[in-house]
This record gives C-alpha cells, sequence and structure tokens, in this order.
C-alpha cells in the first residue's frame, strides 16, 4: 500500500505523518519517504546521528530511469508511465533502497532532498519530480509493508500526478481560507487523474475551537472526515525537545490511532486497479501531445 500526505506550508505535515509512521512500525514494516525539498521526516523520526549516512536519491534520476526501463529524462514526451512486464522494480529489500535509507526499527527513511547548493537557481526539480514518479511507480510491497509518502508542501506533487500509483492520500487543512483554497485545489487536480472520494481523507488540523472544527466540515462535507488535531503548544514542544511521540501526546494519541487503523483496515485497489489509472494518464498525455 502507498500513502501520501499532502497539505500547505506550516500545516504540521512532517509532525503528523511521522507520528502514524511510527505507530504503523508496530505492525508493519514502512518505507518513509520524504519528498520535501528537506530531511525534517527523518528529523521527526528520530534519526539525528544517522543523517550524515543518508544517501539522498535526487542524485540517482537517470540510474532510476536506466533500472526502470524508462525514456532518458530528456525525452519526457515518449515516455509512458505504466510498468511493462519487463521493467525493472524495486522492494523493501532492494539493495537501491537499503543503499539510500536510514533504518529505525521496522521503518526505512529514504529523502529525496534538494538539489547541490551549486546547482539552485540553475537546475529545476522538474526532473526530480519526474523521476519521482517514475521510481514511485516501479516500487512493489508486499501485504506487510505500507510506503508513507510525505508529500512536498503545495500542488506540485499532485498536479504532476507524481501520486499516480497511490491507493490512500491524506489531505491536511487549517481552518483558513487561504488552507481550504490550496486543499480543494489538491482535491480537484487528485479528481483530475481519477482519484475517487474514498481514497481521500480530510484531516482538520491545528483547529482552535469546535467553530474552527465545523467550518472545515462544512467545507469538506462530502469527503471523509477524520477527526480533527487541535491546536497544541504542547505538540511544538515536545518537537523542539526532540521528543515527540504520540505516546506523550495525550488525547492526540488516541487520534493518530484512529488514523493508523483507518490504513490498516483500509480496502486497497489491485495492482490492475492502479494500472488502470496510469494507463489513462499515459493516453491523455499522448492525445495532448498529438
Amino acid at each position: 500500500m502507498k500513502i501520501g500526505f499532502a497539505w500547505k506550508w506550516w500545516a504540521w505535515k512532517t509532525t503528523l505523518s511521522s507520528l502514524v509512521i511510527q505507530k504503523l512500525s508496530k505492525s508493519k514494516d514502512v518505507l518513509a519517504l520524504d519528498l520535501d525539498s528537506n530531511v525534517n521526516l527523518a528529523l521527526a523520526l528520530w534519526v539525528w546521528d544517522e543523517i550524515k549516512n543518508l544517501k539522498y536519491f535526487w542524485k540517482e534520476k537517470h540510474t532510476i530511469m536506466k533500472y526502470t526501463w524508462s525514456t532518458e529524462m530528456t525525452k519526457w514526451e515518449e515516455r509512458n508511465y505504466l510498468p511493462k512486464e519487463t521493467d525493472g522494480f524495486y522492494t523493501y529489500e532492494s539493495e537501491f533502497i537499503n543503499e539510500h535509507s536510514i533504518r529505525k526499527g521496522n521503518i526505512k527513511i529514504m529523502s529525496l532532498w534538494f538539489i547541490d547548493d551549486e546547482l539552485r537557481w540553475i537546475e529545476s526539480m522538474c526532473d526530480y519530480y519526474e523521476m519521482s514518479k517514475v521510481f514511485l511507480n516501479h516500487i512493489n510491497l508486499d501485504s506487510n509493508q505500507i510506503l508513507v509518502a510525505d508529500l512536498a508542501a503545495w500542488i506540485e506533487m499532485i498536479s504532476r500526478a507524481t501520486v499516480m500509483s497511490f491507493d490512500l492520500i491524506f489531505v491536511v487543512t487549517d481552518a483558513n481560507f487561504k488552507n481550504i483554497k490550496v486543499s480543494k485545489d489538491i482535491l480537484k487536480d487528485l479528481a483530475l487523474i481519477w482519484f475517487e472520494k474514498d481514497e481521500i481523507a480530510i484531516i482538520p488540523n491545528k483547529y482552535l475551537d469546535l467553530e474552527d472544527l465545523n467550518f472545515i466540515k462544512k467545507e469538506f462535507d462530502w469527503y471523509n472526515i477524520l477527526e480533527g488535531i487541535e491546536f497544541d503548544e504542547n505538540i511544538y514542544k515536545l518537537d523542539s525537545d526532540k521528543k515527540l511521540e504520540s505516546s506523550l501526546l495525550g488525547e492526540l494519541d488516541k487520534k493518530i490511532d484512529k488514523i493508523a487503523e483507518m490504513i490498516l483496515n483500509f480496502k486497497q485497489k489491485s495492482k490492475e486497479e492502479i494500472y488502470d489509472r496510469i494507463d489513462k494518464l499515459d493516453k491523455k498525455k499522448q492525445d495532448f501531445l498529438k
């Protein structure tokens, strides 16, 4: 199963996904994928000392494209994303994933990171999002393994269909108009790449009172809305003290339990259904290029 957390900036995104990852790792092997341009997910999962050993996989874009039998990076017009039977696939125990991850218990942490300082303002992230799409399409997991991706902020990875092979997307939203608008843009783009409503869940976040919570529920009442995460200064304190774990968070711990329980009980689509979505996107792209 592949799961993504999508949101705008400053929405406790990494905090929430890291707590869910910790819960899931009690019963599953978790591939925690940081697709934001930082290593905050690794930091939130308490692997401070090991970060220096983490090999960021953005540098392997040509290796990934070649291994998966995809087109060269510059030949995007010819590229189809539907995996072929002859393609190279990655598994939880693949050498590439082991080399580009650090491990904590049942969790393997990978990070896309950002391009090197000397290349900033020269090279864009476009190639790396494209490579990430191909990479994610070619990860095969068994029933005891879950991929959880901390997606780049805003709608970039949704609008580029980086999540086309995912089973479930959580959209985290605060009770302010700007965040609500971005969340609606995310939902619109998910619909355009054939995600159904039962493959999306809304998490109200950092609300101050019942009025805030009801405002969010009203804006998204046609989606599955989970219990919200109330604003709590204690979360900031525990995070800054490097003590952020759900067992110390009282009522929030129960809500993280429910999110993890939903994931574990989620009836994911078959590989054929996921491939059908990818095939539709391939055909849509070819029609556009005609």
